[in-house]
């Protein structure tokens, strides 16, 4: 992140009293050559750089982003807001969008001048004519927990099928980094499967709490557990949650390093 002028002369009150008057000279001297490598390379990136868009990143820092909004309204939203020297098309697997260039000379990924802003959102078709082809285990993976509810409360495998085309979407959408209920780091839609299946566990197995009465020794076990849990309904719940969580469109800033003095 960029270094800004009043993050600096915050610090002045605490340290100002200590310093000499030519030290003080030397660093009023810092602190103008520090906004002036801030002015060259303008801090553009903001924490919410579109209405709807969220980092990608557990810490909420970082140059990807996700949105619902689709490649072309953001183009236009940033075109509008930064003026760009140049904007290209921009087709990458299953993805397509735009590239917002503000260096002419250098507008490729990987090149250490690269300054650009590039919106890309997900062709839901191909999206999942990619995964059918390559990874297909990945498109039913959200649905494992629902398909083990067929045949329960008469819910039958037309009901499945029909939910899987109803949320199907869910397995190529983007997620941000959240924690797991197992205290790993991981995406949204794992972690948000991960919770309604620890739920359904909870809810259909015993739980056993062990009681002393008294002090006098004796010890009560009592299981307890939730029999009025339907877990289709459940899982139900899970997709309609994971809509909410999910996104269209990923939202990358490169800006090129500072090199020091």
């Amino acid at each position: 992140m960029n270094l800004k002028c009043y993050d600096w002369w915050q610090l002045i009150p605490a340290i100002w009293c200590k310093k000499t008057e030519k030290m003080k000279k030397h660093f009023l001297l810092l602190v103008a050559l520090i906004c002036s490598i801030s002015t060259v390379y303008p801090q553009r990136i903001e924490i919410n750089p579109y209405p709807d868009a969220v980092s990608i990143s557990l810490d909420g820092e970082g140059e990807m982003y996700l949105s619902n909004a689709d490649a072309a309204t953001l183009m236009e939203y940033f075109a509008a807001k930064f003026d760009p020297d140049t904007i290209i098309s921009i087709q990458d697997g299953y993805f397509s969008g735009y590239r917002l260039c503000f260096n002419t000379q250098s507008c490729q990924p990987g090149s250490g001048l690269a300054d650009w802003i590039q919106v890309l959102t997900i062709d839901e078709e191909a999206a999942f004519a990619w995964f059918h082809e390559n990874t297909p285990e990945l498109l039913s993976l959200p649905f494992e927990g629902l398909k083990k509810c067929v045949d329960e409360k008469s819910h039958k495998i037309s009901d499945y099928n029909r939910l899987v085309r109803k949320y199907r979407h869910l397995s190529t959408r983007m997620y941000p980094q959240t924690i797991a209920p197992d205290g790993m780091q991981t995406d949204e839609l794992t972690a948000t499967l991960q919770m309604t299946a620890l739920k359904i566990k909870m809810a259909s197995e015993p739980i056993f709490v062990s009681l002393n009465s008294g002090g006098t020794g004796v010890t009560h076990s009592y299981g307890l557990n939730n029999q009025n849990l339907d877990p289709w309904e459940e899982w139900v719940k899970c997709f309609d949650e994971l809509q909410q969580k999910s996104y269209i469109t990923l939202i990358e800033f490169n800006e090129p390093s500072i090199t020091p003095f």
